[in-house]
């Protein structure tokens, strides 16, 4: 199976040397497709170039459709390697049906009127391209920062029928918010508040329905 890791970047090239030495840990990627969000000047070393700033879903999703590999790995541009090999294991974990991430949670952020939702964080997940494809990749109406993106296509997929699935021996660190400067926190918090509000009203739609869902662990 080959792969693809998909990273949406927008300026912050102070992640690159970090980053590639978590990608060159282990087999390469055979396809490695940084998403250029209109940063100024433009980045180097990306392999696509967006003329306007697409955000997180936006810019994932034009790597999703740029990849041709079978297997895509989303993972942050703010990551420092752990231990070798991370990518092969992770990828070894998916099969059609199945997306794997990192760190699977089911913490109070995504609880919906007192029921568990479990989720696999966006900063590293993986899962077929025709898969993902499927589910039409990370939902581009959230507002920027793309919070409950991850979220929303967990909850697609596991409405779709497929698994989530926690892979805890990848070995990558994430700085959590790193590529979020502090000008950005009030914009943060809003856009945090709004896609809260979208992905409860899909959480209690999903659970009306008459063949129903289930949102809990």
């Amino acid at each position: 199976m080959t792969v693809a890791v998909v990273t949406p970047w927008r300026d912050r090239r102070e992640f690159h040397d970090a980053y590639m030495q978590a990608m060159e840990a282990g087999p390469m990627p055979d396809e490695l497709i940084v998403v250029d969000n209109a940063s100024d000047p433009p980045l180097e070393f990306a392999t696509v170039r967006l003329d306007t700033n697409l955000g997180f879903a936006g810019g994932s999703n034009a790597g999703l459709h740029a990849a041709t590999a079978d297997i895509v790995a989303f993972v942050n541009n703010d990551v420092m390697l752990g231990e070798a090999g991370w990518l092969e294991t992770l990828c070894a974990a998916v099969e059609p049906g199945v997306l794997v991430g990192a760190v699977l949670r089911t913490d109070s952020h995504a609880w919906v009127d007192g029921l568990e939702v479990p989720y696999l964080d966006g900063w590293c997940l993986a899962g077929t391209r025709d898969d993902l494809l499927e589910l039409g990749g990370f939902d581009e109406t959230l507002a920027e920062p793309a919070y409950y993106s991850d979220n929303l296509l967990c909850l697609e997929a596991r409405a779709a029928g497929f698994q989530l699935r926690e892979e805890p021996r990848v070995r990558l660190q994430h700085l959590c918010n790193g590529s979020i400067g502090p000008e950005d926190r009030e914009r943060q918090r809003a856009a945090s508040r709004a896609n809260r509000d979208r992905y409860v009203a899909r959480v209690r739609e999903l659970v009306t329905q008459p063949q129903g869902v289930a949102v809990t662990a």
